[in-house]
């Protein structure tokens, strides 16, 4: 599977949106001083209630309200692979009380698959990397199929017989099956949802017969027998699923470590933004939060605006040219 290089655009606009962080602590003193924030923070997800992303949300908006002194308002806009939320956030005001949530990875298959998207590097600014959501593959325990090797056995006996669910076309579940099955050399129908919360159901139901999808969406419903988790697409083994191999481990090349970024739109006056990074510190390094989170397949991993910029960089350079290779543009 090639790795194709991203445009030269989008890692410059990155650079260019860290160089403009040039934050001090002494600023941050100030605007805090002046009274910010003096009124509820509004934090955009760009995905239904229960997923990975709106669980992360919830858990750190309280912490972040607790740092603030002022309430953190979680506001789902779920939809178009999330572009909804990702729009809404590049549109909203630049002044500090709204941020958003953003898959990066989903982020820059968009960018394939729908046109005229804001620029992350050119129309965002970064507050902080907040955690790792690993995606698992995983199938209906009605399926009677416990293992990888078997899986492909059943697609291949039946080609596009068998559907596969997805968060929505164009979303990054969407996209690791198409790798996946083209990969193995096998084939099935998509049906694409708008998020776990509705795509799960049809999956435990039989009407769909694989999903990638978050650890913590499909956790709950492998505990307790309704989901088969076969593979996970994370770097190394999810602690909350030791007995399940890594893709890497199959054979396959195919790693979702699903970051998530909180942004704020460009614009927004520096100060502001330290105010918000050392909250969103705080609540990530909280003990509860690390907790939290981990217990459903999150993983907790606060990264500093300069340093979040090479990951973006990273899932910019690879998943555009993945999606070119499988998918047509659709909008």
């Amino acid at each position: 599977m090639t790795r194709l290089t991203g445009s030269a655009r989008v890692v410059r606009g990155i650079f260019q949106c860290l160089l403009g962080l040039g934050l001090s602590a002494g600023m941050a003193a100030a605007h805090a001083q002046a009274g910010f924030p003096d009124k509820p923070v509004h934090l955009l997800v760009p995905a239904p209630p229960g997923g990975a992303g709106d669980t992360s949300a919830r858990a750190i908006a309280r912490h972040m309200a607790q740092t603030l002194g002022q309430q953190v308002v979680v506001e789902n806009k779920p939809g178009a692979a999330a572009t909804i939320g990702f729009r809404s956030l590049a549109s909203s005001a630049p002044d500090g009380y709204t941020i958003g949530l953003v898959p990066v990875a989903g982020t820059a298959i968009a960018t394939v698959t729908y046109k005229d998207l804001p620029d992350i590097g050119r129309d965002f600014a970064i507050v902080a990397g907040i955690a790792d959501a690993p995606h698992v593959l995983v199938v209906p325990a009605s399926l009677g199929i416990k293992d990888v090797k078997g899986l492909l056995a059943l697609l291949k006996s039946r080609p596009d017989y068998y559907n596969y669910a997805s968060q929505g076309a164009g979303s990054l579940s969407h996209i690791e099956s198409a790798v996946f099955l083209a990969e193995a050399g096998a084939s099935a129908t998509h049906v694409p949802y708008k998020g776990s919360s509705e795509a799960i159901p049809g999956l435990i139901s039989g009407a769909t017969s694989m999903m990638f999808d978050s650890v913590s969406s499909v956790l709950p419903h492998v505990r307790a027998g309704r989901l088969v988790a076969l593979a996970t697409a994370a770097s190394s083994r999810v602690p909350q699923l030791p007995q399940v191999p890594t893709m890497a481990e199959l054979g396959y090349d195919l790693k979702a470590d699903n970051a998530f970024v909180l942004l704020a739109p460009a614009g927004t006056p520096p100060d502001a933004l330290q105010v918000l990074t050392e909250a969103v510190r705080k609540a990530v390094e909280n003990p509860e939060v690390i907790a939290t989170l981990e217990n459903t397949g999150i993983v907790a991993k606060f990264t500093a605006p300069n340093a979040f910029g090479a990951v973006i960089g990273q899932e910019f350079a690879l998943w555009p040219g993945l999606a070119k290779n499988l998918l047509q543009p659709s909008r």
